[in-house]
């Protein structure tokens, strides 16, 4: 029987696209002739779906499944599992009844052995995995649950090490570019970039704190624009915002980084399609990798009655262009 190996050996490509594809994960870096392709050429050399036994499950809650922060992990934790021979496969899960009820079927059928939890997760999908009978990590936070196993992002401390890198090269007026603080990942953002601010005796001036529930970057620029803000660098809480912040700031005439410089958060595919390229503080992928390990611990120790965490607290500095000293005053 024909595997995803031999597809992309036919095919000249790498067995993690093959899968992405196979496996109907959303990945924005693969292009439609080149998903044709692999499609075409499963159906031609009769692939069926029952290749890798076991698989594990990334499980996106609430969020678009064409987020590019999320692709990027995908790939990560897709080629982790395979090094294990598993198979990882991927559903994105809304709080819309049917879309519960297609995850409470694949809880109920255990065909799965565990799931990687990540996005917007509150207690509806929370109380869902503790009552199955399968092992299950949240990724990216640590919840309320005492008995939920996690590895978390220490996301104050990014947003510290970020700000405090731009004060290092001589900014004061940093702006911070939000999403909602409903979110538990931006409240710590908000409280790193506070810190970092005050270790240097610098006034938190709150008219730089600038908030979309949308995570526009864009729109937040050309707010702070029409409020006549005047900042010579911004954090920005994720790769996302920064980006569109950027678009803002090229379509006004304004040089980045020569006029204003830019830092986020993560290492999406966003980083590298960006000109310039943006100046990321991101989660290594080795720490990422361990996601699946971890998984896979709990899984053989799944009739214990231990938990399973892991606190992630030093990144790594992608050193994109939109970041420079400053250079003259405002």
């Amino acid at each position: 029987m024909v595997t995803k190996k031999e597809i992309a050996e036919h095919l000249g490509i790498s067995r993690t696209a093959v899968s992405l594809v196979l496996n109907n994960t959303p990945s924005s870096t693969i292009s439609a002739d080149t998903r044709n392709k692999i499609l075409r050429a499963a159906k031609d050399l009769g692939y069926r779906d029952v290749e890798v036994s076991p698989k594990l499950c990334y499980v996106l809650y609430d969020r678009d499944a064409n987020d590019p922060r999320y692709i990027a992990d995908l790939q990560i934790m897709e080629a982790a599992a395979s090094r294990f021979n598993y198979g990882l496969i991927f559903m994105n899960i809304t709080h819309a009844p049917e879309s519960l009820s297609k995850l409470q079927r694949s809880l109920d059928t255990q065909e799965i052995d565990g799931y990687i939890v990540s996005g917007d997760v509150d207690e509806v999908i929370l109380s869902m995995f503790r009552m199955a009978n399968t092992p299950y990590l949240l990724y990216g936070m640590p919840l309320r649950g005492k008995n939920d196993n996690f590895i978390s992002f220490d996301d104050k401390k990014l947003a510290y090490d970020a700000t405090h890198y731009l004060i290092t090269l001589g900014h004061t007026r940093i702006a911070l570019f939000m999403g909602s603080l409903d979110y538990n990942i931006h409240q710590l953002a908000l409280e790193g970039y506070r810190e970092a601010l005050e270790a240097k005796g610098i006034p938190l001036d709150k008219s730089l704190i600038q908030i979309s529930n949308d995570e526009n970057g864009y729109e937040l620029c050309k707010r702070a624009e029409m409020l006549q803000l005047q900042y010579t660098a911004a954090f920005c809480v994720n790769t996302v915002i920064q980006f569109g912040v950027l678009q803002y700031l090229q379509s006004t005439g304004v040089s980045v980084p020569h006029d204003i410089s830019l830092i986020g958060s993560g290492l999406s595919e966003l980083v590298k399609i960006s000109v310039p390229q943006l100046t990321t503080y991101y989660v290594s992928a080795e720490e990422k990798e361990k996601t699946v390990s971890m998984l896979l611990e709990i899984i053989n120790n799944r009739n214990s009655e231990r938990t399973f965490s892991s606190r992630v607290t030093e990144f790594e500095r992608f050193e994109g262009g939109t970041v420079s000293p400053w250079r003259q005053g405002i």
